[in-house]
């Protein structure tokens, strides 16, 4: 799990793009989000926390062949933290 501190003008930008793009389940305080990075979909999840600040949970990467899907579970900071500044760039430019 990665928490980044935002700038408020960032967070509220990121918080309106979840809104509109992501799927929350009942009763769970994250969202889920997809992204496609370099032909790879990946499904994100994602919890706004407190005072500005986003979690990014854990990452699935989902590879779609012949078989059906396979999924692997991305856990790695360094993946998180990546994946969170790309939601982040989408979130402002929106």
């Amino acid at each position: 799990m990665i928490i980044r501190q935002l700038k408020q003008q960032h967070y509220e930008r990121l918080h309106d793009y979840l809104a509109r793009n992501a799927h929350a389940e009942p009763l769970d305080a994250g969202c889920t989000v997809r992204l496609s990075v370099n032909g790879v979909d990946y499904a994100v999840k994602i919890q706004p926390e407190k005072h500005c600040r986003m979690a990014v949970l854990q990452a699935l990467r989902i590879d779609r062949d012949g078989a059906g899907p396979r999924y692997e579970l991305i856990t790695k900071g360094n993946l998180l933290s990546s994946f969170l500044e790309i939601l982040i760039d989408q979130g402002a430019s929106q």
